[in-house]
């Protein structure tokens, strides 16, 4: 085997050293925290949105059986 690079040879450069991932939608909100020493300051709260998993099937009604005849 040839330690040459082959015109034809395809093979993938990574350029970018950064990882892939997802963003996830954050909303960001600021709220008074207060003290119990009488001082307060305002902090910024990030809520982040929860993914529902999906609607859940809806459960088929059974009938009731019918009491067995003495």
């Amino acid at each position: 085997m040839s330690d040459t690079n082959n015109p034809g040879d395809k093979t993938l450069n990574r350029t970018s050293p950064k990882p892939l991932s997802l963003k996830r939608p954050i909303e960001a909100g600021t709220v008074r925290q207060s003290f119990s020493h009488g001082r307060s300051k305002q902090v910024v709260v990030e809520t982040v949105k929860r993914r529902g998993v999906g609607a859940a099937p809806a459960a088929p009604a059974r009938e009731p059986a019918p009491a067995p005849r003495p």
